[in-house]
């Protein structure tokens, strides 16, 4: 008996090890998918910018049909998702919602997304995509009972977000703060193992990067919040950005649901609006707004860090000084008016990528103003990016602590740190219930999805 339980430990741990490789997979296909789209879409602009007045509309029509014909259930972002079937428990919609065949219309209609050059981020299918391959290998043998009720699912969305920005610590935080919505103790040791697998997947084929690219780390930010001025900024810009993110947030849930009913009567119409306005808005952005916003946010967080720029090639820092140069005043509006008609239709997308790049167009506006508080360019950028994001996702440690993964900003944490929970308070006032568990709510209020056909149902996350 006791060999028998020893085997079929270590065959549960083996299957449990292939899920997490599978997760790291899926978000390195899905972060191919964002390269070569982000390629592709400067060459397009450069070129022939007059064709995204065709490329968009198509694809959003292309999509929409997809979605509601051919992959049902792959409607949304994929986070409230996984936060659904967790509220809902082992049975048929979990398995409806987990599937390889939603994982593979996940994948394939984000990248229809991103190869329309959508203001979509891939960190929420990554998620579902992660979460799927965790339910899959649970069916080919035996785990306890807490893996199978919650732990596989968390690791894998864990691994989702920690393997998209290479940033483990926020993947762990955010299975807690977010997807599980409580500490987990027992189901901590395979969240991080899964986490710290997906990760090291990516880390062999794109190396140990930072995701926007680490700012100058001798110089001594912090230095400048020794100072009362600064924490003026801190506190402005994280009320600010966290009533602007609950706005966002609230704006979308109250609209979804009309967007649904015209989709449900004809997709097309909505289709061709939606996709001749977002390039009637990336048109008058000069392309700025165009595709995930990625090249945006990472031009502006390192205009101040002359040292490590000097490690990058001459023609990639002459590209984001271009990038930079085309980004005007009206740019954080832009991006969230594309975003936001990304998000209202319901495809496959995420927007953490959009939602940095929205707080990095208001730190790049305010900074002028804001500069007689002492508080640096770079550190207004940072702080809007933390405060916008947490005010939209209402998830304040997952917001300062992705963001110093992703750029390595350690020495900048209290700062951050505070701004976020100002955001994230802010937010609330606006939007009481946070954007991803109202989606989720939302999913399991619909009725009973199982018994509903692709046409009828419609929720939008």
């Amino acid at each position: 008996m006791k060999n028998e339980s020893t085997h079929s430990n270590w065959r549960a741990l083996g299957a449990a090890l292939i899920g997490a490789v599978l997760a790291g997979l899926g978000a390195l296909l899905l972060g191919v998918f964002d390269l070569q789209s982000t390629k592709l879409s400067r060459v397009v602009w450069e070129a022939a910018p007059w064709t995204v007045f065709v490329i968009m509309p198509l694809g959003f029509a292309l999509i929409l049909w997809l979605r509601d014909h051919v992959f049902p259930w792959t409607d949304g972002t994929g986070i409230p998702q996984t936060i659904a079937v967790l509220q809902a428990g082992p049975g048929e919609l979990r398995d409806r919602l987990l599937s390889m065949r939603v994982a593979v219309g996940k994948a394939l209609l984000l990248g229809l997304g991103m190869f329309s050059f959508l203001s979509i981020g891939r960190e929420g299918p990554s998620v579902q995509l992660g979460a799927c391959f965790m339910h899959l290998v649970s069916k080919w043998t035996v785990f306890p009972r807490h893996l199978m009720e919650r732990g596989l699912i968390m690791g894998g969305g864990a691994a989702g977000i920690a393997a998209a920005f290479n940033a483990p610590i926020a993947g762990i935080v955010f299975a807690f703060e977010e997807i599980g919505r409580r500490f987990d103790k027992e189901n901590l040791g395979t969240i991080v193992r899964t986490v710290m697998v997906a990760c090291l997947v990516c880390v062999v084929f794109l190396g140990n990067y930072f995701f926007y690219g680490r700012i100058d780390y001798d110089r001594v930010i912090p230095l400048e919040f020794m100072s009362p001025g600064p924490w003026v900024a801190v506190l402005i810009i994280g009320l600010a950005g966290g009533l602007l993110g609950g706005l966002f947030a609230k704006t979308l849930l109250v609209v979804v649901p009309h967007v649904s009913r015209m989709i449900r009567r004809r997709f097309w119409v909505v289709a061709l609006v939606f996709g001749l306005a977002s390039a009637g808005v990336v048109w008058s952005s000069n392309g700025a707004a165009l595709g995930t916003g990625y090249d945006q946010a990472r031009a502006l967080i390192l205009q101040d860090s002359p040292q490590y720029l000097a490690t990058l090639p001459a023609e990639e820092v002459a590209r984001m000084a271009a990038v930079r140069e085309k980004i005007g005043p009206w740019y954080a509006l832009q991006r969230a008016a594309v975003t936001m008609m990304v998000l209202l239709t319901g495809i496959p997308g995420g927007l953490f990528d959009p939602s940095f790049s929205v707080g990095a167009g208001l730190g790049h506006l305010t900074a002028p103003w804001l500069a007689v508080t002492g508080a640096s360019v770079q550190g207004i950028v940072l702080l809007w990016v933390v405060s916008y994001f947490a005010g939209v996702v209402q998830s304040p440690m997952t917001a300062f602590i992705i963001l110093i993964e992703m750029t390595g900003a350690v020495a900048f944490t209290i700062p951050l740190g505070v701004a976020s929970i100002v955001a994230y308070e802010a937010s609330r006032r606006v939007c009481p219930v946070a954007l991803y568990e109202a989606l989720a709510e939302n999913f399991l209020r619909a009725g009973n999805p199982v018994d509903v056909g692709p046409e009828q149902r419609r929720w939008q996350s």
